[in-house]
Parts: structure tokens; C-alpha cells; sequence
């Protein structure tokens, strides 16, 4: 799935999965977690997504299965 670093923090920052963007920071506060799912092998899975906000937030259920459900869509969508 070949999607740029810029598009996908776009996807991450509309699902804000942790609420950031809400609270007023920045469109690029998912950088971070963009880089870690840009490391990931082949097509990322909802766990692979789940567990990248999981380590970089130390809260299990930081990203819902759902939300993960969504940017995996987000990304091959974007991706064409």
C-alpha cells in the first residue's frame, strides 16, 4: 500500500483516535504514530494499528478496533 507520510497523518489526525486534535493541538500531532505505521510491513492490521497507540500513548485502547477499521480503509482508499 504505497501512501505518503503527509496523507497519512491527515487520515490519523481526522480519525483523532486519542482526542488530540480536539484539544486543540496541531493537525501533525500523529507524526509520530504515522512514522511507526509507515515501518510496518505490508498492508498494517487493525492490531498492528491498535497496539502503535497503545505503545506510544501507554493506555491499551487508545485506538479503538474501530477507528483502526477506519484508517486501514482510509489508507488503501487514499492510496488508489
Amino acid at each position: 500500500m504505497a501512501i505518503t507520510r503527509a496523507e497519512l497523518i491527515r487520515i490519523l489526525a481526522d480519525a483523532d483516535p486519542v482526542g488530540l486534535i480536539a484539544r486543540g493541538a496541531p493537525r501533525d500531532a500523529y507524526a509520530a504514530e504515522a512514522d511507526e505505521i509507515l515501518a510496518l510491513r505490508g498492508v498494517p492490521t487493525l492490531t498492528e494499528i491498535t497496539g502503535v497507540f497503545t505503545v506510544s500513548f501507554s493506555e491499551p485502547g487508545a485506538c479503538s478496533r474501530e477507528t483502526a477499521r477506519w484508517i486501514t480503509e482510509e489508507m488503501a482508499r487514499r492510496a488508489g
